[in-house]
């Protein structure tokens, strides 16, 4: 696993890719200076949250991102509350109610709000599908999972102590199953790695479509549990 993990020490180093090209090791994390004024804004934007969500979050925890939609999901999910599962509709709905009151002026005009420029977004020229506003937030998800060497888009998150949790549980009339999210926050570091939760969720193509071995993470299924790439049996997450 820690081969594969990025490391701010290797940023600017040539790596082979999965497509057997060279290619630079980008920058993902967040130098010393970065943590002091993105924590100093936090403390700010968060003085007149409830101090029980506050406190839910723990002590390590702030939000990492500049601001854009990674950060007003992250503070959607922190204003819900941290370390409870929420619905995809209740993500959403949070994130509107927050980015509605933020206003894009032009010449001292107001043109738009933060939502209403990320629901008109064009999806990118080389994406094979396009997503709407649900499937871009469900990316997004994915996005904060992602610890690998070249694609760290969840390294933040685990500096400041945390991860993004993802639950599948199956549901009628929905073949990829009903998403709830969790921004899980800990007491360490090496703790902090996202959890794919399928314990409820029958996969309808072989388990290979949804499961990587490759994962930085835990996998749970109803009968097995895969942390960082080695199959455990159940008994070792109860027993955890």
């Amino acid at each position: 696993m820690l081969k594969i993990m990025y490391n701010p020490a290797d940023v600017g180093k040539e790596v082979m890719n999965g497509h057997g090209k060279l290619t630079k090791i980008r920058k993902y994390h967040m130098t010393e200076a970065e943590i002091k004024v993105a924590r100093s804004k936090w403390l700010q934007e968060t003085s007149g949250v409830n101090k029980s969500i506050v406190r839910r979050a723990g002590k390590f925890f702030f939000n990492p991102y500049r601001k854009g939609v990674y950060y007003y999901q992250i503070y959607s999910m922190f204003l819900l509350g941290a370390n409870k599962w929420h619905s995809l509709n209740s993500v959403i709905k949070k994130m509107e109610e927050i980015m509605s009151k933020i206003f894009i002026m032009k010449g001292g005009i107001v043109i738009t709000n933060a939502w209403e420029k990320f629901r008109g977004k064009s999806s990118r020229d080389s994406a094979t599908k396009c997503k709407d506003v649900i499937g871009r937030v469900q990316e997004n998800m994915v996005f904060f999972q992602r610890l690998n060497k070249l694609h760290p888009t969840g390294y933040k998150l685990r500096q400041v102590c945390s991860s993004v949790d993802i639950k599948r549980v199956d549901k009628q009339g929905l073949p990829s199953g009903y998403f709830s999210y969790k921004l899980h926050t800990y007491q360490s570091v090496e703790e902090a790695l996202p959890i794919r939760d399928y314990e409820k969720f029958k996969f309808p193509l072989h388990e290979r479509r949804y499961i990587s071995y490759k994962f930085i993470g835990t996998v749970i299924t109803s009968n097995k549990v895969v942390i960082g790439g080695k199959l455990h049996d159940m008994s070792f997450m109860q027993s955890g």
